[in-house]
């Protein structure tokens, strides 16, 4: 897990915390709290530890950041959309 990688995940959360709900592993929908948000934010940097992330210093700063003001700083934001792909159609 690097700073990118990071960023993008901390955007997609955002975006399910704004539209109230995500995905369970089961594939069903389920309410995305804010108790929840902040759980699979702070699981991004053991992720980065547990992965050997050279950078997982700054990952924990940006996960604090987000999870005080509820948004990416502008440089995390242009990191987080090179690093989304979006999807169209699937063949």
């Amino acid at each position: 897990m690097d700073l990118a990688k990071a960023a993008a995940h901390l955007y997609l959360h955002m975006r399910d915390l704004e539209r109230g709900f995500t995905y369970d592993h089961s594939c069903r929908r389920i309410e995305m709290t804010p108790e929840l948000f902040e759980a699979r934010s702070k699981f991004l940097v053991k992720l980065c530890r547990e992965q050997g992330g050279s950078d997982c210093d700054e990952v924990e700063r940006l996960v604090d950041y987000v999870l005080r003001r509820f948004e990416l700083p502008q440089w995390a934001l242009a990191l987080a959309r090179r690093k989304i792909v979006k999807i169209s159609r699937l063949l």
